[in-house]
């Protein structure tokens, strides 16, 4: 039997991207005169804040021109930079290979210029990627040598972090008390430090423990504390994600109405800030409450607008997902060769 698969977000990655204005960031890596340094600040902010998280191939390949750059000019700090970019580039995109040796030579590069910042930061990026791989043992150990480095710092806004990211490993593996320990002692941290948007995420990762134990009242409270926050700090990436949160709690309590509202409030969101990855997300969902509701045929329309989504960024775990679904779909209209058809490219 094939299972419906909805799609929440945990709050892992932090270095999102802000508005930048492109156009001036192309008038400084295009003049000569300024020196390399400028340029090279230029060409990172128009790969990261200007493509990374909407257009990912894009941003590849402009941190290719950053690290072109860089080498040329023997400035390994940018060089990192731009092997991050790329890295986080492929795992946007699923590609969790590449992006692993994207990360890997990023972190030789930190490690031969003795940037422990850079060092942890890149455990911590192979961490996140052996993650989403299902690979917990390697995670755990590269989050942990992550967290160990930035203890060494004295790096409490990165202790917070690493803390926040072993305590999904915990979720993920269903011991919900070592996941509870950690997102706590994370946010213990980050309340300590004012730290808003990071006390906004704990309580977007806490709510999901008690989201997948059933208590419901409880992650709507914690999901609806997070969106508050985010709210207050214009963080509309954020505001994202705890509104698809709610709505899942929603469509699990089945309030269909109140769900498709939250997931509509989600998508307009996403794509106002161009989260095409986001995008994918909310289509799978409001396809799910769709098909929930016998509605076949605007569930395959939203699963199939998502599905080329996944397609255009690469991302083989959106693919897999939105394939799924539409097989589970075409098993319940008894169309039993497209839901094998499906099922099997998922």
């Amino acid at each position: 039997m094939l299972r419906l698969t909805l799609i929440t977000s945990l709050c892992l990655w932090l270095t999102l991207a802000s508005a930048v204005n492109l156009d001036s960031l192309w008038g400084v890596w295009n003049d000569k005169a300024q020196p390399d340094t400028n340029r090279l600040k230029a060409m990172h902010k128009i790969a990261w804040d200007g493509y990374l998280f909407s257009r990912p191939d894009s941003a590849f390949y402009f941190a290719q021109m950053e690290y072109d750059f860089a080498e040329s000019t023997n400035n390994k700090k940018f060089m990192a930079h731009a092997l991050n970019t790329q890295g986080i580039s492929f795992a946007i995109r699923g590609n969790y290979a590449k992006a692993i040796d994207y990360f890997t030579r990023c972190l030789k590069i930190h490690k031969e210029i003795g940037n422990k910042k850079g060092i942890a930061g890149s455990l911590g990026n192979i961490g996140t990627i052996y993650h989403d791989q299902g690979d917990y043992t390697k995670a755990i150990d590269y989050y942990t040598r992550s967290l160990k480095t930035k203890e060494e710092l004295g790096d409490k806004k990165g202790i917070a972090n690493s803390l926040n990211n072993i305590g999904t490993i915990y979720s993920d593996q269903g011991d919900y008390a070592k996941a509870i320990d950690y997102y706590t002692r994370s946010l213990k941290i980050r309340e300590e430090l004012g730290d808003k948007k990071g006390i906004a995420i704990s309580l977007n990762n806490i709510g999901g423990i008690y989201k997948e134990q059933g208590d419901y009242a409880k992650a709507i409270d914690y999901y609806t504390r997070s969106l508050k926050i985010d709210e207050e700090l214009g963080d509309k990436n954020g505001i994202a994600t705890s509104l698809n949160n709610i709505g899942v709690i929603y469509i699990e309590q089945g309030d269909y109405k109140k769900a498709i509202e939250y997931y509509t409030r989600s998508l307009k969101i996403k794509e106002e800030i161009g989260d095409k990855k986001g995008i994918a997300g909310s289509l799978s969902n409001i396809g799910i409450i769709y098909k929930v509701q016998g509605d076949y045929a605007k569930a395959i329309e939203y699963l199939i607008k998502s599905l080329k989504i996944g397609e255009e960024l690469g991302d083989k775990s959106g693919i897999a997902h939105s394939l799924n679904n539409i097989g589970v779909i075409y098993q319940e209209q008894g169309d039993y060769a497209k839901a094998v058809e499906k099922s099997t490219k998922a």
